[in-house]
């Protein structure tokens, strides 16, 4: 798929966003580097593994909720921007649809991941379970709606693809693709609140577990 120009200003916009927004002092520390480049390696892997029901529309695991509540809005966004270039550098997607993929498969679920997270912060109340299901298990399942919707979007719009390939092919098998992609947040997350709570600091102890 070819961007069209707005995608591709777009895309580039919410790139020169995230890098001058990223807290880059973080980087400074080794350990912090570790957890970062690790977790692209490791995610990497996961965007691999993907099944091409229709070639257009590829499906696999996004993980970018998890990455928002370690990293940050802007810093997750990078990341999505490196994950998407390293699928074109491995010849998976073609570069001319780095800005649709960046936008959909990206921003997307970051945005939704870190409103989730914040909108769980004002209207719940502060505890780990709350944090867990909502910011990270739901959190995901709605980040993962938002990005098949809209690469769905995307692609009818530039007619990629007809309604009919859209609607059998993927939009069909909707819940199924957010269920996993929940899952696999929420053991994530979990995981890291529990054992490496410095890596997540989202999980603010002050207010989840001292109220």
């Amino acid at each position: 798929m070819t961007a069209t120009p707005i995608l591709t200003v777009a895309s580039a916009a919410l790139l020169i966003w995230a890098i001058r927004s990223s807290p880059w002092a973080n980087f400074r520390t080794t350990e912090f580097q570790h957890v970062f480049f690790g977790s692209c390696v490791a995610v990497f892997f996961l965007w691999l593994m993907r099944a091409d029901i229709v070639p257009t529309l590829p499906i696999h695991l996004l993980c970018l909720t998890t990455l928002t509540l370690m990293f940050g809005a802007p810093l997750a966004i990078l990341t999505a921007a490196i994950l998407t270039t390293a699928m074109c550098l491995a010849g998976v997607t073609s570069w001319q649809a780095w800005p649709v993929s960046f936008i959909a498969l990206g921003v997307a679920p970051v945005v939704v991941s870190s409103a989730m997270l914040h909108a769980s912060r004002r209207y719940l109340p502060p505890n780990p379970f709350i944090y867990i299901f909502v910011g990270a298990f739901f959190g995901a399942a709605a980040a993962m709606l938002a990005a098949v919707t809209i690469n769905g979007a995307l692609q009818l719009g530039t007619a990629q693809v007809s309604f009919g390939e859209l609607l059998d092919g993927y939009l069909s098998i909707l819940p199924l693709i957010m269920f996993p992609e929940a899952f696999v947040n929420g053991v994530a997350v979990t995981g890291l609140v529990v054992f490496k709570p410095a890596w997540i600091p989202s999980f603010d102890d002050s207010v989840y577990l001292q109220g």
